[in-house]
């Protein structure tokens, strides 16, 4: 299995550009996923739950976690934004979970097709759309 679990520090959000924001106060990519929430002073555990530890079983479920949780960053980073639409730190973070999310989609296509009916691979003859086991179906 390739080492694509993406490491909690690869991209935190850092230094948000406003006074009163902390560099420590926001989770990383994975942490952020499995909680919900990229901002530690938003989140409040449910009772004493705490998130299970998404362990993948091969590599094309480290692929779909990896672009899960990058995207999961990059729509937080988004929302972000939208309060905050001058934030120039944000907007280079933004920019950079987007790369990375289009890396990850690529390499996950290339080897197991397409996720999205709107992808480049879809425009061909045979219509291969549903010639294919489903991500969820559990085959690799």
């Amino acid at each position: 299995m390739n080492n694509y679990m993406l490491d909690d520090n690869l991209m935190p959000f850092i230094n948000m550009g406003i006074e009163d924001s902390n560099p420590n106060d926001f989770y990383g990519p994975y942490e952020g996923y499995i909680k919900g929430n990229m901002t530690k002073s938003l989140y409040t555990p449910y009772k004493n739950y705490k998130p299970a530890e998404l362990i993948p079983t091969n590599e094309k479920e480290e692929l779909l976690l990896n672009l899960n949780q990058v995207q999961f960053a990059m729509h937080e980073a988004n929302l972000f934004l939208d309060n905050y639409p001058n934030d120039q730190f944000m907007v280079n973070d933004f920019n950079k979970y987007k790369k990375m999310y289009n890396e990850l989609l690529n390499d996950y296509e290339s080897k197991y097709g397409p996720l999205f009916v709107n992808n480049e691979y879809m425009n061909k003859v045979p219509w291969k759309w549903d010639q294919r086991p489903w991500p969820w179906e559990g085959s690799n």
